[in-house]
């Protein structure tokens, strides 16, 4: 048609960074990030996790808790089909912490990669 204006509208998904600094025994931060993960995967919206500091125990092939306590990795598995998750190789080195030892749904990474990850998110938590 003739004068006709097209429009053309690009709809952005948000992005959400969450970093993880607490260890999978005994903080409830863990939990809560976990549940926050969780939240924005099934609002849609585009996740990843980073983990750091202490946060990278996480990521052992070893967390076996106890049948009535919290199971982390059971989660972190659950959004992993969804999130990029990573851990900080630094921070894994100095606690013995690296892909040998760690399951396949964790990827070795960096602050840069994580200074990257935050300038481009809509979104940055940190528990």
């Amino acid at each position: 048609m003739k004068g006709c204006i097209t429009l053309s509208l690009s709809v952005s998904i948000m992005k959400f960074v969450i970093v993880i600094t607490s260890g999978p025994y005994g903080d409830p931060r863990l939990k809560l990030a976990l549940d926050i993960a969780k939240s924005v995967i099934s609002g849609g919206y585009d996740l990843s996790v980073f983990l750091y500091g202490d946060g990278v125990y996480n990521a052992l092939q070893c967390i076996n808790p106890a049948t009535d306590e919290y199971n982390p990795l059971s989660v972190f598995k659950e959004i992993s089909e969804s999130a990029h998750i990573y851990f900080c190789e630094s921070a894994g080195m100095r606690r013995g912490v690296d892909k040998s030892n760690t399951l396949e749904i964790f990827k070795s990474s960096g602050l840069g990669e994580l200074s990257d990850m935050i300038s481009s998110a809509d979104r940055v938590l940190s528990l």
